[in-house]
């Protein structure tokens, strides 16, 4: 229920930074403009690798029955 406005957030802020860089003209490279349309989806993605990391480590404390 929490997750999808999280990811949701999250890509807005990399959206945000990512327009802030380009206004500021940090963004002048090539391989800069696809870090920069990159960086919304690697914001998005981190909550979900997050959540896959505390479900892994939450199976692995508790113990999964074989």
């Amino acid at each position: 229920m929490w997750l999808g406005p999280l990811v949701t957030v999250a890509f807005l802020v990399g959206l945000a930074t990512a327009a802030v860089l380009v206004r500021l003209g940090r963004i002048r490279k090539p391989h800069h403009v696809v870090g920069a349309l990159a960086l919304p989806f690697g914001c998005a993605a981190l909550p979900v690798a997050v959540l896959a990391v505390v479900s892994v480590a939450s199976a692995l404390i508790a113990g999964t029955p074989r």
